[in-house]
């Protein structure tokens, strides 16, 4: 990275930053659960790395949050076939993924990414001595990626998406992706865009995106956990609303109201983004303003015959085989921050809804290329796509089919990002 940048990064960007957690904490619980996660975070791991001093090769992968994790766990379970006496550090920077983790064979030490400072990167890199580091997207930090370079540890970007931007060409944000000996791609444009931008353009590679393996995972598990529902249909149709946002839900509960009106017999399965109590509550009081009744997921397994029209998951890790239940799915996060994963819907044949901020999704723009996917603004557009489709079944299945195939085409990138990190390793 360039001296100057660096320096301005670590006198002026990183005190910001601190302050900002700082302040944030009071506010966000957020924030507050993931400083407090991260206390003792080098102590647990210097415990962790005694019993991992065998002979074979170290990997330490860093995901951002769940979504990232989702997208890793293709690779980490592969690695561990490819290189059985291998051990894996997977890493965290956001609480919504390191605090709904449980158990996962896979990796050997499951901690928090800590805090950004020269100092606890170079403390964090010198305890795994990792042997091969790989970022699952974007969740870049430049001390952390500095101290690999400084220690000759093998870097590579998996699952890159980027899009042509002023920002990305100018200061410190392209050099961030010149610390790495390999950037594999999700699209043959990222790649064009990232060789023009980098200064060798064989450090990067259009390899594909290993949501795509995920989901195909993930779709085999589905009727082990929405077996139970099935029956809660009661000939009812289903839309499937995940990882949605308040805004989000204002959209599609005004338009699930007026479809409910127009006569069709429609069930809502809602899966809040992050399921908190406040959030529930929440939603339970906008279901209750406009005469909608509710049911929580954890109160099926008790009374299933409790009557809804909108069933609210509080729980996390199961919305990818949810979606298997609709016969449409709206995917959350477009009215926000950006769309969310719209392959885990579209793996079971659905047609895939979303809002209008998908630009940060590669694959929305294919399903919607393709005719499957499809951006609302209002909850009138959402209600007239939704009515048309659900009154005409025959389209609504041969465009099922066409979203399943996309994605049954695009699986295999586990095993080409495997390829390269065994050509990595072999020359190091």
């Amino acid at each position: 990275m360039n001296p100057f940048w660096y320096y301005f990064y670590n006198i002026v960007c990183i005190p910001l930053i601190y302050l900002g957690f700082v302040v944030g904490r009071v506010f966000s619980p957020k924030i507050r659960s993931g400083i407090i996660g991260r206390r003792n975070n080098f102590d647990r791991l210097r415990e962790a790395m005694k019993s991992l001093s065998g002979g074979g090769l170290r990997f330490w992968i860093h995901s951002s949050s769940m979504g990232e994790f989702e997208q890793a766990k293709p690779l980490i379970e592969r690695l561990k076939s490819a290189f059985p006496s291998c051990s894996i550090v997977v890493s965290f920077f956001s609480p919504s993924a390191f605090d709904n983790i449980n158990n996962y064979d896979y990796a050997d030490h499951l901690c928090y990414i800590p805090f950004d400072s020269k100092k606890n990167a170079k403390i964090f890199i010198s305890l795994i001595k990792p042997d091969v580091a790989i970022i699952v997207r974007h969740d870049l930090w430049p001390n952390h990626l500095e101290q690999l370079k400084k220690n000759n540890i093998r870097s590579l970007l998996v699952n890159c998406s980027l899009r042509s931007s002023f920002w990305l060409r100018v200061g410190p944000f392209v050099q961030l992706y010149r610390y790495f000996d390999m950037i594999c791609t999700v699209s043959s444009e990222t790649e064009l865009y990232l060789r023009d931008i980098n200064r060798n353009g064989k450090r990067v590679q259009f390899t594909g995106d290993t949501r795509y393996d995920r989901v195909v995972d993930r779709a085999k598990e589905s009727k082990s956990i929405t077996s139970s529902l099935q029956k809660l249909k009661k000939g009812r149709r289903v839309l499937v609303a995940g990882s949605t946002w308040p805004e989000d839900e204002d959209i599609v509960l005004r338009a699930v109201t007026s479809l409910i009106r127009s006569g069709i017999k429609l069930w809502l399965i809602l899966v809040p983004h992050e399921p908190t109590e406040e959030r529930i509550l929440q939603i339970r009081q906008k279901l209750s303003n406009i005469k909608l009744k509710s049911s929580l997921f954890s109160e099926i397994s008790k009374n299933p015959n409790l009557p809804s029209d909108v069933l609210i998951v509080d729980r996390v890790g199961i919305l990818a085989n949810l979606y298997s239940l609709g016969d449409l799915t709206f995917v959350g996060g477009g009215f926000g921050p950006g769309v969310h994963n719209v392959l885990e819907p579209a793996v079971f044949g659905k047609v895939v809804l979303f809002g209008p901020k998908h630009k940060n999704s590669y694959e929305a723009g294919q399903l919607k290329k393709f005719g499957v996917g499809f951006s609302v603004s209002t909850s009138n557009e959402l209600y007239k796509i939704v009515y048309e489709l659900l009154v005409d079944s025959k389209i609504l299945s041969e465009k099922g089919r066409v979203a399943e195939k996309i994605v049954v085409n695009n699986v295999g990138a586990t095993e080409r990002i495997v390829s390269i990190i065994k050509e990595i390793v072999k020359r190091s």
